[in-house]
């Protein structure tokens, strides 16, 4: 029995929510850390000769001997076993009580540098410790000091001598690269962390003029004012509303960005990510700050494929240079993805000078980039009248001919059939599916210069763990292009607005291209790597998505089926199941044989449900799979017309098989536990009135036939 003087369990604190990785996620690619023991002679020697004199230095002595082993420590925090004995030496506690409370600037300023780079490496644990003991104490008096020394270098540049001016910003830059880590462990840090005094300094900090003076800050610390605000405005609406009121924040980040990438890639990459942060959050309060500001994502891209270009461009790129990099690739991700959420409303007038293209025009992006007044396609209001419907019939008939006609002088002979799926019967998916054509810059940019300049970096051989996982970045880039376009061409997706045509158009070469280059490589290479084989599925699904007739001839779907059958893990079968139903979803005579297989491992997977009374199968599938497998008949074979639906739905019986499946899959949702597994029962109950309604539509499809 537990006592009443037990020590009661800490509350698990929330996680940071955020839609890009940590400031830190490159920097622990490029230096993963061992799992070592500090338990041996050879430790124990360390300790005595090297660690322990370190420790007694910097609590005893001069300021200057204190600096010294300030410094001697920080030199050896990169070894795993001299950071674990430190720790074991209470390193942490030594800077919190004595070194950032000495009278000596020097000593404090090596202090927060030292406990920046613990946390570097420790991150979580360590920055959760650090709140607990109260860092933030400490943090507001610094960021006193740093608001009092700037203020005095801007007006009286001559009163901080040279080496006062060093410290001032060594100071600067460790105490806002510690905000920054600090910021993306909990939500409770985060929102102490977004704090005005803080904010604001790191946006001034941008500035070629602080109080009205002019001042120089040094790239370095511009590099960690403009990270801080990155992170920190990621998803964070209390740091957007205190920023907004600071009348130069996006002024000195469209300056910054608009600078040469060569000279400031770090920089300006975190720049367009912050604007980036600064845009969603706008667009989702509905305020006029980025059409008052005229910013959109749009103009964010050309300069990030530049930093990708130019880092490519080197042969032995800085970390630095590479952390540019993921960043970038990230951002250029995110921005696809709020293109969906965001497609066909919130579309300012003059939003940055992006002008809507009228469907067939595909002159280059950059050309776009240097317009200043030209207008936006205005925005519909939601309710619209009659009227207002009439008229937009009347638009969607004009656009789809423009659009077949431009559909006649640009797609390949040997596109034309593929694309005739895409557009649908009609000549387009607007008309077909009433839907109004509506350009996106975002994605028009990303297709036109982002794309073919990821490409070499999604089909490169990586030869060590940070190009591995950048090159997983891209392909998880390439996927979110790829599934904006899905959606948005897509009859069933919830927008009154669809891509037009010509965008259409000039995505389709680019779907088989990455299919033919990047997925059907890696599929018949058999790779291993698990982190892979889901990324370039998830692609797979969204490309196939878009166009089901990329080309089988490598027998990819039975690469798929065999990925299925490898697999353990469930999300990842489940991806292969919707790249097999998209590839099921191609007509032509030359297909039927595919979707003969196909259909038939959908009805097999299903079919393994086991009757009442019978034992479960040893391979019984999740229920995930099955409901799956299950959406993939509904989709596939959903039309008497298609070619296939007589050759394999009837011939094969596939009716008779769905009738049974009726009282297994209701067992079945009755199995998965409503408490602990919410959504998963939603969607088997989903699926049990689906089957239901699906075997009436197919049993009255045959009787009328």
């Amino acid at each position: 029995m537990v006592g009443d003087t037990a020590k009661k369990r800490r509350k698990q604190p929330e996680p940071r929510a955020g839609r890009k990785s940590s400031a830190t996620t490159f920097f622990s690619w490029a230096n993963p850390q061992p799992d070592i023991s500090i338990n041996s002679a050879e430790s124990e020697i360390l300790r005595d000769q090297k660690i322990l004199p370190i420790i007694s230095g910097i609590q005893a002595g001069s300021p200057a001997e204190k600096k010294q082993h300030l410094i001697a420590a920080c030199s050896i925090i990169e070894d795993p076993i001299c950071r674990k004995l430190l720790l074991k030496q209470h390193i942490i506690q030594i800077i919190l009580d004595k070194v950032l409370a000495d009278s000596s600037q020097e000593v404090v300023t090596a202090g927060w540098a030292l406990l920046n780079k613990i946390v570097l490496y420790e991150g979580y644990d360590i920055s959760l410790h650090l709140y607990r003991k109260g860092i933030f104490s400490q943090i507001i008096g610094a960021i006193t000091t740093i608001k009092s020394g700037v203020s005095a270098l801007a007006t009286q540049p001559k009163s901080l001598s040279p080496s006062d001016q060093t410290l001032l910003w060594d100071y600067t830059s460790s105490v806002l690269s510690l905000l920054t880590k600090l910021s993306e462990t909990t939500k409770e840090i985060l929102d102490r962390v977004s704090n005005e005094d803080v904010l604001l300094l790191a946006s001034a900090l941008l500035g070629l003029k602080i109080g009205g003076h002019k001042i120089s800050v040094p790239e370095n610390v511009q590099i960690a004012a403009v990270i801080l605000l990155d992170r920190v405005t990621d998803q964070n609406p209390i740091a957007y509303d205190l920023l907004v009121k600071d009348p130069g924040f996006v002024g000195n980040l469209m300056r910054i960005y608009t600078a040469k990438v060569e000279d400031a890639p770090l920089k300006i990459a975190a720049t367009c990510s912050t604007l980036h942060n600064v845009i969603s959050q706008s667009l989702a309060l509905a305020d006029d700050l980025a059409e008052d500001n005229k910013i959109a994502d749009a103009r964010l891209i050309a300069p990030l494929t530049a930093i990708i270009q130019a880092v490519l461009s080197k042969q032995s790129p800085s970390q630095e240079e590479q952390q540019a990099l993921f960043l970038s690739l990230e951002t250029l991700s995110d921005v696809a993805d709020c293109t969906v959420e965001t497609f066909g409303h919130n579309a300012p007038g003059n939003t940055n000078g992006i002008q809507r293209k009228t469907p067939g025009d595909r002159s280059s992006p950059h050309s776009d980039l240097d317009m200043e007044d030209d207008d936006l396609l205005e925005d519909e209001d939601e309710d619209e009248d009659e009227d207002d419907e009439e008229n937009e019939e009347d638009v969607q008939e004009d656009d789809g001919g423009d659009d077949e006609n431009a559909s006649d002088e640009e797609l390949p002979d040997d596109l034309g059939a593929d694309m005739a799926m895409v557009t649908g019967e009609e000549g387009t998916t607007a008309r077909a599916s009433k839907k109004k054509p509506f350009d996106s810059p975002e994605l028009e940019f990303l297709l036109v210069a982002t794309v073919p300049a990821v490409l070499p970096i999604a089909t490169s051989t990586p030869s060590s763990e940070p190009e591995r996982n950048i090159k997983l970045t891209t392909i998880s880039l390439l996927s979110a292009i790829a599934r904006a376009f899905a959606l948005l061409c897509s009859k069933t997706h919830k927008c009154k607005f669809t891509l037009s045509q010509s965008l259409q158009q000039s995505y389709l070469p680019s779907t088989h291209e990455i299919w033919n280059i990047l997925i059907t490589p890696i599929l018949c290479s058999n790779s291993a790597d698990l982190k892979l084989a889901e990324k370039i599925t998830e692609l797979a699904s969204h490309i196939t998505a878009f166009t089901p007739s990329v080309s089988v001839s490598n027998n990819q779907h039975k690469s798929f089926l065999a990925l299925y059958n490898a697999t353990a893990s469930i999300p990842l079968k489940v991806l292969c199941v919707k790249v097999l139903s998209n590839l099921a979803r191609c007509q032509g005579t030359d297909r039927i044989e595919v979707n003969k297989e196909l259909g038939t491992f959908f009805m097999t997977t299903v079919n393994k449900l086991p009757f009442y009374g019978d034992a479960e199968p040893a391979d019984l599938p999740a229920p995930e799979v099955i409901i799956e497998c299950l959406n993939a008949v509904y989709d596939v074979y959903d039309d008497v017309d298609n070619d296939y639906d007589e050759e394999v739905f009837v011939k094969l019986g596939f009716l008779k098989y769905l009738k049974s499946f009726v009282g297994r899959l209701r067992a079945m949702a009755k199995k998965v536990d409503r408490r602990t597994r919410f959504e998963l029962r939603e969607s088997a109950d989903e699926a049990l009135i689906n089957l239901t309604e699906f075997v009436k539509y197919k049993t009255a499809e045959r009787e009328e036939i």
